[in-house]
C-alpha cells in the first residue's frame, strides 16, 4: 500500500474499478504525513507544481516536494488529495492567503481495486 499526496481528486488514468473517498481536514491530514511522534510515513508526493508543492508544506507542516509522476494505483493504496474550491483568477500566485480566499479541501480517496 503506497499513500500519494495529490493535488487533485481525480483519478489517475487506467484505474478503474471501486473507489472511496471521504472528507478530511487539515489536522487530519497534516497527521497522515507527519503523525505526532511517528516522523516520515511512506508517502509519495504526485504534486506536480512547486508553487502548490510550496503551500501544501505550509499547510501540513512538513516538506511536500514537487514531484511530477504519473501514478498507477493498485489496491490498497490511498490519496491525499488537496482541492480548490474554484478556480483561481489568471496569474493568480498561490499563496497561502490567495487559498484561504479561494478556499480548499482536503480529501482522502482509497483504491479498492
Amino acid at each position: 500500500m503506497t499513500t500519494y499526496i495529490m493535488s487533485t481528486t481525480i483519478i489517475p488514468g487506467g484505474a478503474w474499478g471501486r473507489w472511496e473517498m471521504d472528507s478530511i481536514d487539515a489536522a487530519q491530514a497534516a497527521l497522515m504525513v507527519f503523525p505526532e511522534g511517528a516522523g516520515y510515513q511512506g508517502w509519495t508526493s504526485a504534486v506536480g507544481h512547486e508553487a502548490t508543492a510550496d503551500v501544501l508544506t505550509n499547510l501540513l507542516g512538513v516538506k511536500i516536494p514537487q514531484n511530477r509522476i504519473t501514478v498507477s494505483p493498485t489496491p490498497g493504496d490511498r490519496f491525499l488529495c488537496f482541492r480548490l474550491m474554484s478556480r483561481p483568477p489568471e496569474g493568480a500566485i498561490l499563496d497561502r492567503e490567495t487559498l484561504e480566499d479561494i478556499g480548499y479541501e482536503f480529501a482522502l480517496m482509497r483504491y479498492i481495486g
